[in-house]
């Protein structure tokens, strides 16, 4: 499950739009070729199709087929190399992991919703102002929308879904992570020669603290993060609706 989906520090970029937040638009005023155009709109039609295939249900609410598939894309990276040729087994290692995401986000989402958390408007605002300065004018701002098939209310609702994971994660996950000052100590005890300052001087124990509390916290969080999950896991009712046709699709090399 650890460590955190790597999904709640990272994914304002990764997960908006598949990329929006993160790509360029083309250059304003140049017209788009006619059958560019036609495959926009076969993708535009594709998208809609695929918001109405659901994959999975997480206490009743849907994860659709739409959804798996950005998200696909966006970790397929993390397992399929520039060139390499497409692989079953891995398509389904990238499936498997994107499905797993998107519950995990689904329940942290519904546990920050339970515990009243909720997202400053001008946070969103302020995520919407600079993808738009990203995207450099409106009309490649609104091309990008159009190309991804959403809304800017949609994109509202990504961004806001984003930031409730962030807020619960920091709560649920960080915020309950200690670290015993004894535990620091018997590392200490045990690595002492390997903690060295610049000049080869060997550190004292306060001196080489943060270092050691930097080194232990990982696991710690994601020992935390995993009890956490399994607690929300045990108490939802998760159902997994991925048919055999929805199965052979893969993300976008």
């Amino acid at each position: 499950m650890a460590p955190l989906r790597m999904a709640a520090l990272t994914m304002i970029c990764a997960l908006t739009l598949a990329g929006i937040s993160c790509n360029r638009g083309k250059a304003p005023g140049k017209a788009m070729p006619p059958e560019h155009v036609k495959a926009a709109e076969a993708y535009k039609k594709s998208v809609e199709e695929a918001k109405k295939i659901t994959v999975a249900k997480v206490n009743g609410v849907s994860i659709s087929m739409r959804d798996l598939i950005d998200e696909m894309n966006v970790i397929a990276p993390q397992f399929i190399k520039p060139g390499q040729k497409k692989d079953q087994d891995t398509d389904e290692k990238v499936r498997k992991e994107a499905l797993d995401r998107l519950i995990y986000r689904e329940l942290a989402v519904q546990a920050a919703q339970r515990q009243g958390l909720k997202v400053p408007p001008e946070r969103i605002a302020d995520s919407l102002k600079k993808i738009r300065a990203n995207l450099k004018t409106e009309n490649a701002y609104k091309e990008k929308l159009d190309k991804s098939g959403i809304t800017e209310e949609d994109l509202k609702k990504q961004l806001e879904r984003n930031m409730l994971v962030e807020m619960i994660t920091e709560k649920e996950i960080f915020g309950k992570v200690t670290i015993d000052p004894k535990q620091v100590e018997k590392v200490y005890a045990k690595e002492k020669a390997s903690y060295k300052g610049p000049s080869g001087k060997q550190m004292s124990l306060e001196e080489a603290r943060p270092l050691i509390e930097e080194k232990l916290m990982r696991p710690a969080v994601n020992k935390r993060e995993d009890e956490w999950v399994e607690q929300m896991q045990k108490a939802a009712k998760i159902e997994i609706t991925l048919d055999k046709s929805a199965k052979e699709i893969h993300a976008v090399r």
